[in-house]
């Protein structure tokens, strides 16, 4: 699989496991999902994603959910579902990962292509708040 440059913004398809899925002590997630990087260091490979979901965000969490508006799913190919990034949880891996996935519209990609800058910064301040708040969960693949 050819991996592409590893760029925060960037959406990939990823093999995500939700935090509360890590506390019960599972290792793999039922359902591959695009999850947009966040953070990747490169003198460690470390990188960092938020989950995009389907799954409207339950009630006293909605601000731990950003609606992506339909213009950037169209412009990044994400279906024509309604999408959410969910910025109170990161899965944090070394680059490349066994977890990353080729998207099943076309199979010699994992990556759907770059949020747009100033929605992937209101991202990025979303998690920092999560974060100063002690409230951000981290799940380690």
């Amino acid at each position: 699989m050819n991996y592409p440059e590893p760029v925060p913004g960037l959406v990939i398809r990823f093999d995500y496991l939700w935090d509360v899925d890590n506390q019960k002590g599972l290792s793999s997630s039922d359902k591959e999902r695009p999850c947009a990087i966040v953070l990747y260091t490169k003198k460690t490979n470390k990188t960092l994603v938020v989950p995009i979901s389907h799954s409207y965000p339950e009630v006293g969490e909605e601000d731990d959910s950003l609606e992506i508006p339909a213009e950037i799913c169209a412009k990044i190919g994400l279906d024509k579902d309604r999408n959410w990034v969910r910025v109170s949880e990161v899965n944090e891996f070394e680059w490349p990962s066994p977890e990353i996935r080729p998207r099943p519209d076309d199979p010699s990609r994992v990556d759907y292509g770059m949020i747009p800058e100033d929605f992937f910064l209101e991202i990025r301040k979303r998690l920092a708040k999560a974060v100063s708040e002690h409230r951000l969960g981290r799940t380690k693949r």
